[in-house]
């Protein structure tokens, strides 16, 4: 009788934080995103090695802005589990919004080591490069973004401004023009200032 009654509470708090998790889930996918932190958090709590809510839960951070404790998630993450592209990723974005452009450039790497053929992973590093002024590895980035992915956009974009640099404006605009064939906002824009 004493083992049954210790069976149904485990059986209890397991299905309790199990719950935890699937109410995170919910409320992430709702973008509801402090309540996931807090449900996430719970569930955490008892299963801290569990890279789905922790990536859950970082997001959500960066979702509503709190990068340090995003930044916190992602590094265990990769702790736990170092070949966790999403992790690597979710770091290269954080860390190019905080304008750390070299920082960007590791996490990326790694990405590429895991898998060369992430496509948002070259265009990240394209981004970081870019900032940095080192303008044919930007460009070589873009290309392997664009090799990988055909209908990449903003790589398109972007690789159409490291031509704008570089006084390639014919090749410049045909990148604009793919842009806004694909539904990239500023194309146009960058048609109207460059491609008279």
């Amino acid at each position: 009788m004493k083992y049954t009654i210790y069976t149904l509470i485990i059986l209890f708090v397991v299905a309790c934080n199990t719950q935890d998790s699937l109410s995170g889930d919910d409320y992430f996918d709702d973008g509801e995103y402090e309540q996931a932190i807090d449900a996430y958090t719970s569930y955490l709590e008892t299963h801290p090695d569990h890279v789905k809510s922790l990536y859950n839960r970082g997001r959500s951070y960066e979702e509503i802005g709190k990068s340090v404790e995003a930044v916190q998630d992602f590094e265990a993450i990769i702790e736990l589990d170092p070949k966790n592209i999403n992790a690597y990723l979710s770091l290269a974005k954080i860390s190019y919004n905080s304008r750390e452009f070299s920082k960007v450039l590791v996490y990326t790497g790694s990405a590429i080591d895991l898998n060369e053929n992430m496509a948002q992973a070259h265009f990240l590093a394209g981004r970081a490069e870019h900032q940095l002024g080192y303008f044919d590895q930007a460009l070589e980035s873009y290309n392997n973004a664009i090799a990988i992915n055909r209908d990449f956009g903003e790589a398109y974009l972007y690789r159409g401004a490291v031509k704008v640099g570089k006084e390639q404006f014919r090749s410049a605009c045909e990148d604009f023009r793919f842009a806004r064939s694909l539904d990239v906002a500023d194309a146009d824009k960058a048609i109207q200032d460059y491609c008279k």
